[in-house]
């Protein structure tokens, strides 16, 4: 059975507070969590381990994530000091194993879909706040309510990820009302980060 880590990450400072989304990687990590298959713990990382969090993501064959590959590494690797180095380090961060499930999703529907809206539909559970509310909880010192949630998160992916491996369809909320897409993802070949998010830069 693949190592799986499942990961997710809240920010310090919104897009507007950095400037705009193309500046991401300079939003900053607040928490950071891993769920991972090879103890079934959930891991906390705080805003001054991300090293730590980024050894351990080095350890898992297969990371799972939602937005994770466009997001979620792009704001570890602003936490080196010079625009080279971070774009070294996010490099580095692509050539591991990823499953990007909204890239995925975004190959078959066309379109970007929201984790909630996965969540509501598939497996009846929402999410218990937003990223919003989250810096709001940073810049009050709540790390622990930000913790919580995060991993709400990464429970929410760990089980919809499940889902889809298992049933082979997730349901999403469209304009239209309830819809489902049919899936066919697997752990033993996933899809590569390959030429198309090299291409980014």
């Amino acid at each position: 059975m693949s190592r799986i880590l499942y990961f997710d990450l809240e920010t310090r400072y919104s897009a507007d507070e950095v400037g705009g989304w193309g500046n991401v990687m300079d939003m900053g990590m607040s928490v950071g969590v891993i769920w991972d298959s090879h103890d079934e713990q959930f891991h906390v990382y705080l805003e001054n381990q991300v090293p730590a969090l980024m050894v351990h993501l080095h350890q898992g064959q297969l990371i799972v994530g939602f937005n994770h590959v466009e997001f979620d590494l792009r704001v570890l690797a602003g936490s080196q000091p010079t625009p080279e180095q971070r774009h070294q380090l996010y490099l580095e961060l692509l050539t591991l194993t990823h499953f990007d499930m909204l890239t995925e999703l975004k190959k078959v529907l066309g379109h970007r879909i929201k984790l909630d809206s996965l969540a509501r539909s598939t497996l009846q559970a929402g999410k218990s706040a937003d990223g919003l509310q989250a810096l709001t909880w940073y810049k009050d010192g709540r790390i622990d309510l930000i913790v919580e949630y995060c991993k709400q998160d990464v429970e929410v992916t760990r089980r919809l990820f499940e889902y889809a491996l298992n049933n082979k369809e997730l349901s999403y909320d469209s304009r239209s009302g309830i819809k489902t897409v049919a899936l066919d993802w697997t752990v033993d070949a996933p899809p590569a980060v390959g030429s198309e998010q090299m291409s980014l830069f």
